[in-house]
């Protein structure tokens, strides 16, 4: 396959030559170097080359693009232009690594964009077309005005790119209501009983009063939470690693001895050696990062509490504890601060954590004791 890399590798001759792309389109590499794109074709029984423009100011996508505009526009023997799949590839080029979700916006567009996209030519596209494939997604309006967003950038790439003369969908939102967002459900820190009670009187096994107890305290997402592993332990110290977490930089938790000593009992009851500390299902892998929320859905407290609305439990309880703003926002691994201030402020306040998370600790070891009896040998 010739890509711009491949291109870039060809080298003048004695006499000029030409690298065929298929439907016409050549690239003409002079004696002097300079490398254009031509296109050839047929008319009134003569052959004749139009020249399309030098590469690199033309890559291959935009050559290939212009080949089959000017073919419409002289009404020569018609040739595929590039489709929507040809710009989904585009988008993901650019777009991988710059997009924290960007696996699972993947997963979107290919399960409900290109079923019906996926061979269509870019300028075939139209608002009615795309209007038609999502109907299907009305009753699903996150979904659906991500797909749509998703969908304007790969469109508008591709207009920037010179595959488009302009994005027919730039509108097409507004067809539909507007999504009003809700909150993950939580609790307050002083219901926390609630939940240990929900340990106490459903039986949960020994490990996932550990787990809980270690998601309430280290404040967590559920996949962070879920992944930890013995290696990121450093003393007294969890190093998350970058690639681990939703902003895409390291995240410190500061362990409090009392948590240090719930990480060492779930260490002494795993059944098999892991690399991960929350080991309690099959293999050796980690614990399902939704296994806590499923297991709140199935008991009094569904619909009330989710593992990620401990987050909120926590957050709230340190606002209600004049925590200041920026230590509290990094307690939970979000970015607080313009860019500008961000550039300056490069610290994690993982020293004036310490205090706080001792004391969200034993705030929170208190109510558990107070449903369920102390969990060590005091």
């Amino acid at each position: 396959m010739i890509t711009d890399k491949t291109i870039k590798k060809l080298v003048p001759k004695n006499r000029r030559y030409t690298v065929r792309f298929g439907e016409g389109l050549f690239l003409r590499v002079l004696t002097s170097g300079k490398k254009s794109w031509v296109l050839r074709y047929y008319f009134a029984g003569k052959v004749r080359d139009f020249t399309l423009g030098s590469w690199p100011e033309l890559k291959i996508l935009q050559a290939k693009q212009l080949a089959h505009l000017k073919r419409e526009e002289l009404k020569v023997k018609p040739s595929k232009g590039l489709t929507f799949n040809d710009a989904y590839g585009l988008w993901k080029r650019k777009k991988k690594g710059h997009i924290v979700s960007f696996d699972d916006e993947c997963q979107r567009i290919e399960l409900h964009l290109m079923p019906f996209l996926k061979g269509i030519e870019l300028d075939k596209i139209t608002a009615p077309l795309v209007l038609n494939g999502i109907l299907k997604l009305e009753n699903k309006l996150p979904t659906l005005r991500r797909c749509l967003m998703r969908l304007n950038e790969i469109l508008e790439l591709s207009v920037c790119a010179g595959l488009l003369h302009q994005n027919p969908c730039r509108k097409l939102s507004k067809v539909f209501a507007q999504h009003v967002p809700t909150n993950r459900p939580f609790i307050p820190a002083e219901k926390l009983p609630l939940l240990f009670l929900e340990l106490k009187n459903k039986n949960a096994p020994k490990w996932l009063h550990l787990y809980v107890l270690f998601a309430v305290y280290s404040l967590l997402r559920p996949n962070e939470c879920a992944s930890v592993k013995w290696t990121w332990i450093d003393k007294d110290v969890l190093v998350l690693p970058a690639e681990t977490m939703k902003k895409k930089r390291i995240h410190r938790v500061p362990l409090c001895p009392g948590v240090l000593r719930v990480i060492s009992m779930a260490k002494k009851l795993r059944k098999r050696r892991s690399v991960y500390v929350w080991c309690f299902g099959r293999g050796n892998s980690k614990v399902n990062k939704q296994y806590l929320s499923k297991w709140l859905n199935n008991s009094s407290l569904n619909g009330v509490l989710c593992h990620h609305g401990l987050r909120a439990t926590g957050r709230t309880w340190m606002r209600d504890q004049r925590v200041p703003h920026e230590v509290a926002e990094d307690a939970i691994a979000h970015v607080s601060g313009t860019s500008y201030e961000r550039a300056y402020l490069r610290g994690d306040y993982l020293e004036q954590r310490r205090e706080i998370m001792e004391k969200w600790w034993q705030f929170i070891y208190e109510k558990y004791c107070a449903a369920c009896a102390p969990l060590f040998d005091e």
